[in-house]
């Protein structure tokens, strides 16, 4: 796995991944109403193959974790 450094409101925190796929810009949508709000999870894009990536909100987990 690959250890990712992330931040929010001056806490980090490291994140373990599988692997670093690339990097790119995206335009993040709201999830549908059906799955309400999970916590953590920010909203969600549709990537350039089709497929469906949620996106994490860093600040709401790691202020989860105090």
């Amino acid at each position: 796995g690959v250890l990712v450094i992330v931040e929010a409101d001056a806490q980090k925190a490291a994140l373990l991944v599988d692997e670093i796929v690339g990097q790119q810009e995206i335009v993040i949508k709201g999830l549908s109403g059906y799955l309400g709000s999970p916590k953590g999870i920010s909203g969600c894009t549709v990537l350039g193959d089709g497929e469906v990536s949620l996106i994490i909100d860093i600040s709401s987990l790691l202020s989860r974790g105090h």
